[in-house]
Formats: structure tokens, C-alpha cells, sequence
């Protein structure tokens, strides 16, 4: 790893746990025992470490999704347990963006378009490969399917203002959604792998706490 590269993990790091905002140039040369001028003379300004600090944080979640999904027997569960992920990490991930929204736009902006790219980029090919399996039925419209899960599962994920009926959980929630939205899309084959999933995700997918139900 190199310098360049090591600073811009650390400095990811720092914002993810303390905050965007109040991380300053002074606080990571100093987090990183380097003078602020090296930063500047490798980053030019915040703002473009901010960036490359947050590539690296969502490039660190699609890594992890890899990993998550080398290990599914087929592409719906793999579809499943990503989701799954997606949702326990919403939390810190939808906190980043609206600071970024908030305080940087223009890099908000940019990742967003990135970002909303290759997440469309990579439900087209679980897709895809679910039909060539024999999951989905072959006559959907992907693009239309990417669009409605993509949004459905923001939604639930990212609306703060969202009432969810009483003792119901987050991931209960999303799962149930999630589940409901494959079902539509799915081959009787699909389907016996969705009932499986959803008879063993609780002993699997610890529940957690709706933090709305108390607002």
C-alpha cells in the first residue's frame, strides 16, 4: 500500500467515526503523524481526499458483498444476504450522505451518480444471472426491476419519516419487502429458495432493534 493510499484509508476511517465536518486537514495530519503540507501536495483540499476517502469506504462495502456472496449457492441468496448487509450498514451509510449533501454537495453529487451507476450495473447482472439459472422468469423488464428495487429498497433504508407498524423491526421489515418484491419476479424454483431463505433468516440474520417505533 502506499502512502497516498494508506492516508486516504486512515483518513476514511476518521470521517466515518467522527464525522465529516469536524475532521479537519490539521486533525488527520496530525491522526497520521504527517505534515499538512504532504496532504495538501498529494489531495490539493479537503474535498478531494473527502472524495477519494469515500470511494474508498463504498469500494471497502462492495468488496464485502464479494466476499459475502462467494459463499451463497445461487445468485438469489446472494441477492438476499448483499441486501441484508446493505440494510445493517444503512444507519452509517445514509449519516455520511446527508452530511455530504449537506456540507459538500458537489461530491454528494458526484458520488451519488457514480455510486447509482454501478449499483444498477451490478443488480442487472444478479439479475441477468438469475433468469440464466432459472430463478427468474425470463420475460421481465430489468431495467424496470432494477428501478423498482433499487427505489423500494432505498426507501426503507433512507426515509427517516417512514412509520413502520408497531413491533415491527427495520430488517423484519426490509426482508419482508425485499422478499415480496423477488417472489413477483420469481420461477417455482425461485420461489422454493426464497421460502428456504426466509425459514432459516431469523436463526441466521440477528433482528434489531426499531429505533422508530420509539419516535
Amino acid at each position: 500500500m502506499t502512502q497516498k493510499e494508506r492516508i486516504i484509508e486512515q483518513t476514511m476511517r476518521m470521517f466515518v467515526t467522527q464525522g465529516i465536518k469536524s475532521v479537519r486537514m490539521d486533525d488527520i495530519a496530525q491522526q497520521l503523524g504527517i505534515s499538512k503540507r504532504t496532504l495538501y501536495e498529494l489531495f490539493d483540499d479537503k474535498e478531494n481526499l473527502l472524495y477519494l476517502a469515500m470511494l474508498c469506504y463504498f469500494e471497502q462495502n462492495r468488496l464485502r458483498w464479494n466476499s459475502l456472496g462467494s459463499n451463497a449457492p445461487n445468485v438469489l441468496v446472494r441477492m438476499f444476504m448483499v441486501l441484508s448487509d446493505v440494510m445493517e450498514q444503512s444507519e452509517t451509510t445514509t449519516r455520511i450522505m446527508e452530511n455530504l449533501r449537506k456540507f459538500y454537495p458537489s461530491v454528494y453529487a458526484k458520488l451519488m451518480g457514480e455510486g447509482s451507476e454501478k449499483n444498477r450495473q451490478d443488480l442487472r447482472q444478479m439479475l441477468e444471472q438469475g433468469v440464466a439459472d432459472g430463478l427468474f422468469i425470463g420475460h421481465i423488464d430489468l431495467d424496470l426491476a432494477i428501478t423498482v428495487l433499487y427505489y423500494t429498497a432505498s426507501a426503507i433504508t433512507t426515509r427517516k419519516d417512514m412509520l413502520l407498524p408497531e413491533g415491527i423491526s427495520e430488517r423484519s421489515a426490509f426482508i419482508q419487502i425485499v422478499s415480496t418484491f423477488f417472489r413477483g419476479i420469481s420461477t417455482a424454483e425461485g420461489l422454493r429458495i426464497i421460502d428456504d431463505f426466509l425459514k432459516r433468516y431469523p436463526a441466521d440474520l440477528p433482528k434489531r432493534t426499531n429505533r422508530r417505533t420509539n419516535e
